[in-house]
């Protein structure tokens, strides 16, 4: 399912659906997420999303899609008790925040993993290094939405 599709809705805005996230912390980190988010990624400055919205943002054209509160990515939902806790193979570490990815159609998704909020980034296939815009972004997940899980070498 493609949630973000990077398109206008004919006034220039990029349609982005809402996640519904679970009530409580995920919401609170949500919250303080979009207060921490940087005003650029990748130099380009923010676009404005179909529905204003805590838990959504966008940057650039085409538009790098920011949705905080979605579920487990589909490679996270089935995982062998044994591998639990453990750094998927189709993952990356940006400024200690890991991610799983994914390509689509568009480009390549990014999905936080072990965050007390699933925060999710599409990127454009047009980047040809797709993980470069999380750097920009890695420094407020790791402030406002708290680790569930030490996944450091010293742990």
């Amino acid at each position: 399912m493609v949630s973000a599709t990077g398109c206008t809705d004919g006034s220039g805005r990029i349609d982005v659906t809402a996640p519904t996230p679970a009530p409580g912390a995920a919401t609170e980190a949500c919250g303080a997420l979009h207060d921490a988010l940087p005003s650029k990624v990748m130099d380009a400055g923010p676009r404005e999303t179909s529905r204003k919205s805590p838990l959504t943002a966008a940057w650039g054209d085409p538009a790098i899609v920011l949705r905080c509160g979605v579920g487990l990515p589909a490679s996270m939902r089935v995982i062998d008790p044994a591998e639990a806790g453990k750094v998927p193979n189709n993952s990356v570490n940006v400024n200690g925040v890991y991610w799983a990815f994914e390509t689509y159609s568009g480009g390549t998704r990014f999905t936080t993993l072990y965050r007390r909020a699933n925060v999710e980034v599409s990127v454009p296939k047009k980047f040809a290094e797709p993980a470069a815009p999380l750097t920009d972004l890695a420094d407020a997940v790791e402030r406002a939405v708290p680790a569930t899980l030490d996944l450091s070498d010293d742990a």
